[in-house]
């Protein structure tokens, strides 16, 4: 089911979401280059929930970030490679005085296929593009 900006841009508020974009690296015959970026969305974990439900819970907020995901960046107006980490997980970042988040993280290699190739300014612009999308879906860059 998809969501337009509005209904997401509610849903992030509601669940606090904001992601991080770091550069992809890798050493290549010894030279360092950027191949990719890492895109983590990340959302407050429920604390208020019985531990059975809580496993639930964080389990359905990550197949939300992964709806929110492809909402942003349907998979068929993809260009690039994209690999989504496979488990729900609850993680502690400084960025929100280490209260409990659910992430999502998800790998994209902008020259496809996953090879080496080094990013270009235009791969730059791109994932600037969507990072321009995440904000209209009112998720935060960095906290929230």
């Amino acid at each position: 089911m998809h969501r337009s900006e509005a209904e997401w841009a509610g849903w992030a508020r509601e669940h606090r979401a904001a992601f991080q974009t770091v550069p992809l690296v890798e050493v290549v015959r010894g030279d360092r280059r950027q191949v990719g970026f890492s895109i983590t969305l990340y959302v407050a974990a429920p604390l208020d929930a019985a531990p059975g439900a809580r496993v639930e819970r964080v389990a359905a907020l990550w197949d939300e970030l992964t709806r929110l995901a492809e909402d942003v960046a349907p998979p068929e107006q993809r260009a690039a490679k994209v690999q989504v980490e496979q488990a729900p997980r609850v993680v502690l970042r400084p960025e929100n005085e280490f209260s409990p988040e659910v992430g999502l993280t998800f790998h994209v290699f902008p020259r496809g296929g996953g090879g080496m190739e080094a990013v270009t300014e235009a791969d730059r612009e791109r994932m600037a593009q969507v990072e321009r999308r995440l904000a209209a879906f009112g998720v935060k860059a960095g906290r929230a």
